[in-house]
C-alpha cells in the first residue's frame, strides 16, 4: 500500500504539481482511514490532502484517473472471455470493489515477493496469458515494472528499454522456449503462443506510453525551463512566452516567500532585558514571558526604469512581469518606460493584469531611436524630487545613446539622492563602451551595474535587491 501511494506521489510530482512532506503524511493518514476498496471516497481524501488550490485539485484527480487505470488486457483478452465483461461496467470505468481491489491493497502492485516478478508456484506467463485472466496479467506486469523501476522513466526514448525489461520481468524468456520446444511451428499451440506474445508486447508498449505520460512529463519540462531560463531574453520566441510567464511566477513567489521569513525574523528585533526582568520579578527571575524591542521596517521603494526599444523591449517585458510578481515584497513600485522621453507606466499596471499590461506598454511607449540623454533630463525634471533615501533606482538598458549628450550630471545627482542606483544592461561587459555605448561614463555613478540578460541573471539581481533592503532597513 505505502509503495502505490509513493509511486502515486511521484506520478503527481510528474505532473508538475509540488507535493510537501506534509501534504504526504496527510494524504497517508487519509488513506489508512478511508480504506482502498472505495474508489470515489479515495479519490476525494487524496484530493482533499494533496491540492491546496482549486487547479491543483483539478490536477490531482486528473493523475488519479491515469493512475488507478486497469484496462490493460481487457481489450485483447475481450473475445476469449466475454463473460468478464458483461458486468456493465466498461473497462475505463473499473470501480474499486472487493474482486478487483488487487492494485490497491498490501497484495497489490509491487507486492509479488521479492524480486518481483512471478513468485513461487505462481502460474506461468503463457498460462497465464492462454487463460485470458486479465486481472491476473495485470498485476503481473505492474509488479514486474516495479521490479525494473518504470517510475523512473524520463524521455521517450526509453520506451522500448523498459517495454523489454518489464516483459522480461513477467517470463518472456520463459514464453520463448515453449514457443521454441513446440512439436512443430505450425502447431495450434505454437500459434497461440506467437499471437500471446504479441498481444503481450502491445499491452506492455501501451502500459509503458502511459507511465511515461505520468513520470516524465515534469522532467521534460523541467530541463525545457531549465533552457529557458537560461537563454537570453532577446531570444526566446513567442510561443514559449506562456511557459516563461508561468516560470517567472514561480520564481517570484519563491522568492517572495523566502524575503517574507525574513522580514518576520527582522521585524521581531532584540530581546528587550529591562522589560523582561522587570515584569518576570514574581517568578523570581524565570523568563516566563518575554519582550522584544520591535523594529520599524520600511518596504522597499522601487523607481523601474525601462528601455522599451525594439532591441530591448524583451528584456523590460520580463523585468517588470517580475517586479509585479514579487506582490507584497515590491508594494511601492513605480514603473517608467522609455526610448526617447520617459513616460510613467504604473496605472496601466494598476488596472490591468501584469501580461496585459506589459504588452500595452511596449505597444505605446516601444519604438527605436533611444535617447539615454533626453530621458535622464526627464528624470531630473519629472522625478528627482521624489528620490530619497528609501528609493533604489532599477535601470534596464543598453545604453546606447545614438551619438547624443549623455548628460552625466544628471546620472550624478540621481546617484547622490537615491538609496541605491542599480542599473541592469543586457549586453556582455566586453561590449560596454564599444560604439555609442555610455556605459562606461554612467557606471561611477551606479551602486550596482551588471550584466542581466536571462531569467536565471533578474532573479539573482531581484534576490539580492531584496535582501539588501530588509539588511538596511
Amino acid at each position: 500500500m505505502q509503495a502505490t501511494l509513493e509511486d502515486f506521489f511521484k506520478a503527481l510530482r510528474g505532473s508538475d504539481l509540488e507535493v510537501s512532506l506534509n501534504a504526504q503524511v496527510d494524504a497517508a493518514r487519509a488513506v489508512a482511514l478511508v480504506g482502498w476498496r472505495d474508489r470515489a471516497l479515495l479519490k476525494s481524501a487524496l484530493g482533499a490532502t494533496l491540492a491546496k488550490t482549486i487547479a491543483d485539485r483539478e490536477l490531482c484527480d486528473d493523475v488519479f484517473d491515469h493512475f488507478f487505470h486497469f484496462e490493460s488486457f481487457e481489450k485483447a483478452l475481450a473475445l476469449r472471455a466475454p463473460a468478464r465483461s458483461e458486468s456493465g461496467t466498461g473497462a475505463n470505468e473499473t470501480p474499486l470493489t472487493a474482486e478487483d481491489d488487487s492494485a490497491f491493497s498490501e497484495g497489490g502492485v509491487g507486492s509479488g515477493g521479492p524480486g518481483g516478478g512471478p513468485g513461487e508456484g505462481a502460474p506461468g506467463l503463457a498460462q497465464l496469458l492462454l487463460s485470458g485472466d486479465a486481472a491476473a496479467l495485470a498485476k503481473r506486469m505492474q509488479e514486474a515494472a516495479r521490479e525494473v523501476g518504470l517510475t523512473d522513466i524520463w524521455f521517450f526514448t526509453q520506451k522500448g528499454y523498459y517495454t523489454l525489461k518489464i516483459q522480461q520481468a513477467m517470463g518472456l524468456d520463459a514464453l520463448q522456449r515453449e514457443i521454441d520446444e513446440a512439436p512443430t511451428p505450425a502447431s495450434e499451440h505454437a500459434r497461440r503462443l506467437r499471437q500471446a506474445r504479441e498481444r503481450l508486447a502491445t499491452e506492455v508498449r501501451n502500459y509503458v506510453e502511459r507511465k511515461l505520460a505520468l513520470y516524465g512529463s515534469a522532467p521534460t519540462v523541467q530541463l525545457h525551463d531549465r533552457y529557458l531560463q537560461s537563454q537570453k531574453l532577446s531570444h526566446i520566441e513567442r510561443r514559449d512566452f506562456e511557459r516563461m510567464y508561468i516560470i517567472v511566477h514561480k520564481l517570484a513567489r519563491r522568492l517572495a516567500a523566502r524575503h517574507a521569513r525574513r522580514k518576520k525574523r527582522r521585524v521581531r528585533g532584540q530581546l528587550d532585558f529591562r522589560k523582561t526582568l522587570r515584569r518576570n520579578v514574581a517568578y523570581d527571575g524565570v523568563m516566563f514571558e518575554t519582550f522584544w524591542r520591535n523594529e520599524v521596517v520600511d518596504r522597499p521603494r522601487v523607481m523601474a526604469i525601462c528601455d522599451v526599444s525594439s532591441s530591448m523591449s524583451q528584456y523590460a517585458r520580463f523585468l517588470l512581469l517580475f517586479l509585479y510578481s514579487l506582490g507584497e515584497q515590491v508594494t511601492d513600485l513605480r514603473s517608467f518606460a522609455f526610448t526617447n522621453h520617459l513616460v510613467d507606466v504604473s496605472e496601466s499596471f494598476a488596472s490591468l493584469t501584469v501580461e496585459q499590461a506589459v504588452d500595452n506598454v511596449i505597444r505605446a511607449v516601444g519604438g527605436s531611436g533611444t535617447d539615454y540623454g533626453q530621458v535622464l533630463l526627464d528624470i531630473d525634471e519629472q522625478l528627482l524630487d521624489d528620490i530619497d533615501r528609501r528609493t533604489t533606482v532599477l535601470i534596464l538598458g543598453d545604453a546606447r545613446n545614438n551619438r547624443g549628450e549623455a548628460q552625466v550630471p544628471v546620472m550624478k545627482l540621481l546617484y547622490q539622492r537615491a538609496r541605491r542606483v542599480i542599473w541592469l544592461n543586457p549586453e556582455s561587459v566586453s561590449l560596454w563602451g564599444t560604439g555609442d555605448s555610455e556605459m562606461y561614463r554612467y557606471e561611477p555613478y551606479c551602486h550596482i551595474a551588471r550584466e542581466c540578460n536571462s531569467i536565471k541573471h533578474l532573479e539573482y539581481t531581484l534576490d539580492a535587491l531584496l535582501s539588501s533592503q530588509w539588511a538596511s532597513a
